[in-house]
């Protein structure tokens, strides 16, 4: 199988990660936070207080990036727990060509709508307010069907492994996908699910990012 993974080692560098979704009610205030690469880089971005604004973030950030530049272009991408759009706006600044990103925060909701218009990349977004465990399922009775699935979560709550398992139960992955789990490295993740299987992980201090393929292109790795 050829996929979009860098180097040779399943370890990083870098600093401690970040809690993926800000928390509910959190109040928005402008950092440094800025995109990467792409439309729209250097263009800054709102984000609100909390763990998941931490400079750490754009560390895991580039490094997200950098191993799926090969495969964002075109793609259509699921943001899942999307915090304030970092992600997902960074996957449309380079070229994917759409993004939907889900976020139970309506203070967070409203950030996002805010950085998709300051950088000028919301007419390829669609932002969803509300639960991920209930939109996923939602979006695959629609009939969405996205090539890169993003999970994002709080830490310590065990929503990595629901939301895998929601995967398989819907089929929202494009054959040919990949998913990705940001998670803190003490939390558990399972190798295989009954349509996935773990590629290869990527630790950054205390962030975790681990990548998913359908379980016949890994076998094939």
């Amino acid at each position: 199988m050829t996929g979009p993974w860098t180097g040779t080692s399943s370890r990083g560098p870098g600093p401690p990660g970040t809690t993926g979704s800000d928390p509910p009610g959190a109040e928005a205030v402008v950092l440094a936070v800025r995109v990467l690469g792409g439309r729209a880089r250097g263009r800054k971005l709102k984000t609100v207080p909390g763990l998941g604004t931490r400079p750490p973030l754009v560390r895991v950030r580039q490094a997200l990036f950098d191993i799926l530049q090969g495969v964002t272009p075109g793609v259509m991408w699921l943001d899942l727990f999307a915090g304030t759009g970092s992600y997902g706006i960074e996957a449309l600044s380079r070229g994917a060509a759409g993004v939907v990103m889900v976020e139970q925060s309506p203070k967070a909701v409203a950030v996002i709508r805010h950085n998709l218009a300051v950088t000028g990349l919301g007419d390829r977004a669609v932002v969803i307010c509300g639960d991920v465990l209930k939109e996923v399922p939602r979006l695959a009775r629609k009939g969405k069907r996205f090539g890169i699935i993003g999970v994002a979560p709080p830490y310590f709550r065990g929503l990595g492994p629901r939301v895998l398992s929601l995967i398989d139960e819907t089929g929202i992955l494009d054959a040919g996908g990949r998913v990705y789990v940001q998670r803190h490295r003490t939390e558990e993740l399972p190798e295989r699910t009954r349509t996935l299987v773990l590629a290869r992980e990527y630790r950054y201090g205390n962030t975790v990012l681990s990548f998913y393929v359908p379980a016949a292109d890994g076998e094939d790795r």
